[in-house]
C-alpha cells in the first residue's frame, strides 16, 4: 500500500472538486505512477465535497393566488379547503397542495374551528 503525501492528497481533492469521479482520478494517479487504491482515494475525496446548489421552485403561493383563495372565500365562506383546491384548479388552472390552501385560508384569517 502506497503512502499519500500531501501533495498528492491536495491533487486528488482539486481534481474531485472539478467533478473528476474516483475511477477517473485512479486512472490519472496510476499514469503519473502513484499506485492508489479506490477507497483511498474515497477516503481523501471525503474532505473535497463538491456542494450542489439546489434549484428552488418558485413558491406557488403568490399574492396572486391568495387574492383569488380570498375571492372564493367571500362568494362562500363555509368552503373546506379541499373544495377551494378543486375550485382553484378547474376555474384558475392553478395547482397548489391542500396543505398550502390551509395555509392561505388561516393567513387570510377564515379559520373556522370550535372556540376553546
Amino acid at each position: 500500500m502506497a503512502v499519500i503525501n500531501a501533495q498528492v492528497s491536495e491533487l486528488i481533492k482539486s481534481l474531485r472538486k472539478k467533478g473528476w469521479t474516483t475511477s477517473a482520478i485512479a486512472k490519472h494517479l496510476a499514469t503519473t505512477g502513484i499506485t492508489a487504491s479506490l477507497r483511498t482515494i474515497q477516503r481523501h475525496c471525503r474532505c473535497a465535497v463538491v456542494e450542489k446548489k439546489k434549484e428552488r421552485k418558485p413558491h406557488k403561493l403568490t399574492s396572486q393566488v391568495m387574492e383569488i383563495i380570498d375571492s372564493i372565500l367571500r362568494a362562500d365562506d363555509e368552503l373546506p379547503a379541499r373544495k377551494v383546491k378543486e375550485l382553484l384548479q378547474s376555474r384558475h388552472n392553478i395547482t397548489i397542495g391542500l396543505h398550502s390552501v390551509r395555509k392561505a385560508v388561516r393567513t387570510l384569517g377564515w379559520n373556522f374551528g370550535k372556540p376553546r
